[in-house]
């Protein structure tokens, strides 16, 4: 269906995308999210990376800028697209629904999430760096999935994802808030499949 109300109306929730037709590959997935970002009024935005999972495929969107943006999921069965769970709605400053292009603030009312959007900082406390958060993660995967590996961050508005590895192979991610270093495993993707990187 048509989206009704351009940029930031991808936060409208499930089936917000709906593209008629089953998606087959991680390329196709790639193609079907470019053409709706242009359609949407994302001018330079563009699929940066596609994971498979068995629950269905991850994107990473960047902005023109190169930066990254914010995550969508695809159902493969429906085509229908919707913004990721999680610290892409709860966390990200420019995207998220504490972001200037957020609709849909019915679907998790902020007031389900006390505190976890700013505030929770220590005094003095600087921003989380790149570094820090993969030093966060791994030691949030030490204690509740030993033998997984936190890989290299990639930084959304106001917080960082890392894919997790087991032996060597891709196993899932996870997010680490820029502000408050908290850590919010991906418990929803199922079991990883494969990567394209764009």
């Amino acid at each position: 269906g048509e989206m009704l109300n351009g940029p930031g109306g991808m936060m409208d929730g499930p089936g917000s995308l709906d593209t008629g037709s089953p998606v087959k590959t991680s390329q196709d997935a790639a193609q079907r999210v470019d053409t709706w970002l242009g359609d949407s009024g994302y001018d330079g935005f563009r699929v940066e990376e596609v994971m498979a999972f068995t629950n269905g495929y991850y994107l990473a969107i960047e902005d023109p800028d190169g930066n990254g943006a914010f995550e969508l999921l695809l159902d493969p069965a429906t085509g229908a697209l919707w913004p990721e769970p999680g610290p892409n709605m709860m966390w990200n400053t420019s995207y998220g629904m504490m972001g200037q292009e957020m609709m849909g603030h019915e679907m998790m009312g902020e007031a389900m999430w006390p505190g976890m959007m700013g505030g929770a900082r220590a005094a003095g406390a600087g921003p989380v760096t790149a570094a820090q958060a993969q030093s966060v993660a791994q030691g949030w995967l030490d204690e509740y999935a030993p033998g997984e590996t936190a890989g290299a961050p990639r930084a959304f508005p106001g917080y960082f994802t890392l894919d997790t590895a087991r032996d060597g192979a891709t196993v899932g991610m996870l997010s680490v808030n820029a502000s408050t270093g908290a850590v919010w495993y991906h418990g929803w993707h199922g079991r990883f499949l494969d990567e394209l990187e764009l």
